[in-house]
């Protein structure tokens, strides 16, 4: 199989592990007792039914809605809002925690060709998806190892490395993350919630079908 990255790699330009370090290094993180901070205050706007963001679902966001029904009747929460860039929210909050920014500002500390990424992903999530633990800034030219469109093992082994530096450095506020996923009471609501979708004629067989697989993912606990 030819594979571009091997074949760059192979060139003797920097090895593979000099640049897999060099993104590991250059990753930039809230600080942990901000972040520690930010996600309580998430977590308190989530089930106080204050506004809190996801990413759109489905094409053209136009499955949005259906994360917003769930979350009506999972955590009685009216105000899960789409963001509006699919990304705001989350730059938002990393420029607030690390005092970078992409764009030119007089309060924050210019950074240029950084990438914003999710650690973990589940941004349809609402924990998840401005969660401080999950949101940071990588070297652009890294970014491609951790996205969707790349294949292959050099892919998923730094998939591997990104995700466990990230989980070791917030090991805590990732792990009540899982509780709250794993909780019984909560799989439990998640599953009455769904089912009962199906008794409503304004959701297609389709839409829920597809509504029940993300589900099964965006909610999945984060293991390594």
């Amino acid at each position: 199989m030819r594979d571009a990255y091997i074949r760059f790699f192979n060139e003797g330009y920097i090895s593979k592990e000099n640049f897999f370090n060099f993104g590991l290094k250059e990753t930039i993180y809230a600080p942990y007792d901000k972040a520690e901070i930010e996600w309580n205050l998430l977590k308190n706007r989530i089930y106080g039914n204050e506004k809190v963001f996801i990413r759109g679902f489905g094409r053209d966001a136009n499955g949005t809605h259906l994360f917003q029904a769930l979350y009506k009747k999972l955590l009685s929460n009216h105000n899960v809002r789409k963001d509006s860039t699919n990304n705001a929210e989350p730059a938002k909050l990393i420029r607030s925690l690390t005092g970078y920014s992409k764009t030119q500002s007089s309060k924050f500390e210019s950074i240029r060709n950084y990438q914003i990424s999710h650690i973990f992903g589940r941004t349809k999530n609402v924990f998840a998806f401005t969660a401080p633990w999950n949101i940071v800034y990588m070297p652009k030219m890294l970014d491609p190892f951790t996205g969707h469109e790349a294949k292959g093992e050099m892919i998923d082994e730094y998939t591997l490395l990104f995700q466990r530096q990230g989980y070791h450095r917030f090991e805590k506020l990732i792990d009540e993350f899982n509780e709250i996923m794993i909780n019984p009471n909560f799989k439990e609501k998640v599953n009455e919630v769904l089912y009962s979708f199906h008794s409503n004629e304004t959701y297609s067989i389709k839409e829920l079908k597809k509504l029940e697989e993300a589900v099964n993912k965006e909610f999945s606990p984060i293991t390594l």
